[in-house]
């Protein structure tokens, strides 16, 4: 197994993307308006060390669903947790691109959007799942991911207050 199949890459590309969110976002916030289309980037979390326990917790299920994924020889699973990850990256670019300026993360979207489908495309070589299971788990994923965002992000604010 090299580097590129490997169900460990994934937490590597959020560790690298989300340090660059950990070290600019408390700063970025207090320098310039966090609203796009009213909602509020990063929550509107300025104090790293808020931020970096939400990154702790996701950084958490993205170990817990690399180590399901090799104890269970079952690369869907990473494949589905890819895909809400590189969404994310591309979002990253879409608000600098709306906002007319840099916006943490975009530095690291940008490097790892062709690293991260580079490693779906390995990995959903790796695939053999029928196509309702990829349905359905891509599907799990997605909901998953956006109602943990959604969640963390309100734990956050409340913190922050």
């Amino acid at each position: 197994m090299t580097i590129w199949s490997s169900y460990w890459l994934l937490p590597l590309l959020f560790m690298f993307h989300d340090f660059e969110e950990l070290v600019f976002v408390p700063y970025w916030l207090q320098r310039n308006d966090p609203t796009i289309y009213g909602r509020t980037l990063f929550g509107g979390v300025k104090r790293s060390d808020i931020l970096s326990a939400g990154i702790w917790e996701e950084f958490c299920i993205y170990l817990a669903l690399s180590a399901s994924a090799y104890w269970f020889n079952y690369p869907l699973l990473i494949v589905a947790a890819t895909l809400p990850y590189l969404f994310h990256l591309i979002m990253h670019i879409g608000f600098s691109l709306i906002k007319h300026t840099y916006v943490p993360g975009v530095v690291t979207a940008l490097i790892e959007i062709p690293m991260t489908i580079a490693y779906l495309l390995i990995l959903i070589e790796l695939t053999y799942s029928p196509f309702w299971q990829w349905l359905l788990v891509i599907f799990i994923m997605f909901v998953f991911f956006i109602g943990n965002l959604k969640l963390i992000h309100r734990l956050m604010a409340k913190v922050n207050k």
